[in-house]
């Protein structure tokens, strides 16, 4: 049998039982088929595999800055005043003074109806009103004469009891005055007092009648208010300074108040040269809405153009499908350039207020179970578990138990295994790409 040496860097290497297994099964096939060179050859090459160093790994350090990006989220726009204009009652219309794309101005005069119906019930109104007050004058002057029959009986009585006292006086005197005259003056007295008892319920009577007159003037009084102001109701005036973007009734049409039956609008009117761009903020970013800052946003009338608003108002609630937060901001335009219903994309600044600490993406790992960074300290890789952030280029915020100025692997891995000793290769930040993973390779030395 041919003699062959093996390597001394071969022997010293420590195998395990399968491996020492594996390597007998390889021998012995070399040398019947192919002889002592293969076996040599195999030797060699392992040697080879074995002279390998610790691996190059890229890194990159952590970073303290504070979060400043800007999103982009859809918007729409709203005129800032939109108002359909129905009628207070139901009429015909009699002349209309604007159409689609007429300018108006506060206080001018639209239309002008013609209801005959409610014409003919405020004539019906005062009507009732006038002939309540005619029953009440009526009912005041019969309790004013119930009134003086009743002063008038009470002094019948007063003069006749005087009299009856007197004469009743002067007939304890024998001879003077008959008793018969004592007892005519007597029950005349009497009939006076029944007679007083009597106007005084009847003014009574009176005052509850005129009590109850008086409540139905109020009532007719208040029915006739009702219509008062129709004339007013019957004429439309602007509500403020606008633009008629829609009209879909004529001269003649009958037209309604709202909810009342399916009457549509008469004309619709907005205020253009101030507009509400509504944008929905994130969740995460609502805490740096500041009122008064300025927004840029773009519509695809004007592409590459980019137009300025002013936050104005905040929704202070989210909406519990998109967890985002409404938030107007106000656009003057004073040429009608944008027009309510477009939709534009905001450019929507997003600012932390204090520092926080970025690693590039490609550094983090996410895994089933957990996500990681790859520290290097010492030469030796350590596993760190964090929560990720915000995005903000090719960086990306990280929470956990890492420091600024921490050295990590540009590339995490989960190759790169718990204290496995590398070879970092610092990376400036400006070379910092969004890459895929490399494969780490063994350094040869």
């Amino acid at each position: 049998m041919p003699n062959f040496k093996i390597p001394d860097k071969v022997k010293e290497k420590p195998l395990q039982s399968g491996a020492i297994a594996v390597a007998a099964l390889i021998v012995a096939f070399l040398f019947f088929k192919f002889g002592v060179p293969a076996i040599e050859s195999f030797f060699v090459h392992n040697k080879g595999e074995e002279a390998q160093g610790p691996v190059d790994v890229p890194a990159v350090t952590v970073i303290s800055r504070t979060l400043e990006r800007v999103d982009q989220l859809p918007g729409e726009i709203h005129a800032y005043q939109d108002v359909a204009i129905f009628p207070k009652v139901p009429g015909f219309i009699k002349w209309i003074g604007v159409d689609r794309g007429s300018i108006v101005k506060k206080g001018d005069l639209m239309v002008v109806m013609y209801a005959p119906e409610y014409l003919a019930r405020r004539n019906e109104a005062l009507s009732a009103f006038s002939q309540a007050k005619a029953q009440l004058q009526e009912g005041l002057s019969q309790l004013q004469s119930a009134r003086a029959e009743w002063r008038q009986a009470k002094a019948q009585l007063l003069s006749d009891d005087s009299t009856y006292q007197r004469v009743k006086a002067a007939s304890l005197v024998p001879g003077v005055v008959a008793n018969n005259d004592v007892i005519v003056l007597g029950q005349t007295v009497d009939v006076d007092r029944e007679n007083v008892k009597t106007w005084e319920s009847k003014v009574l009577a009176a005052e509850s009648q005129v009590d109850a007159l008086r409540e139905n003037v109020k009532v007719a009084q208040h029915g006739f208010e009702n219509y008062k102001d129709f004339a007013e109701y019957l004429n439309i005036y602007a509500p403020f300074d606008g633009y008629i973007t829609k009209r879909d009734m004529h001269v003649g049409s009958f037209v309604g108040p709202l909810g009342n039956g399916a009457y549509p609008e008469i004309v619709r009117i907005q205020q253009l040269d101030l507009l509400r761009i509504v944008t929905p903020v994130p969740e995460i970013n609502t805490a740096g809405v500041l009122p008064g800052a300025k927004v840029e946003f773009t519509v695809s009338t004007f592409p590459g153009r980019r137009l300025v608003g002013t936050v104005a108002r905040l929704g202070n609630y989210l909406e519990q499908k998109t967890r985002t937060m409404p938030v107007e901001l106000n656009y003057f335009n004073p040429d009608y350039k944008v027009l309510p219903g477009m939709f534009c994309e905001v450019y929507w600044p997003t600012r932390r207020p204090e520092p926080t600490l970025f690693v590039p993406i490609t550094s983090v790992v996410s895994t089933t179970l957990d996500t990681f960074v790859c520290r290097i300290k010492g030469n030796d890789i350590e596993w760190v578990p964090v929560k990720k952030g915000e995005i903000m280029g090719e960086f990306v915020e990280v929470f956990g138990d890492v420091y600024p100025g921490e050295v990590v692997a540009q590339y995490g891995s989960d190759e790169l295994r718990p204290g496995q000793n590398v070879k970092p290769v610092l990376v400036a930040q400006k070379d910092v790409k969004r890459t895929e993973r490399p494969t780490y390779h063994l350094h040869a030395q």
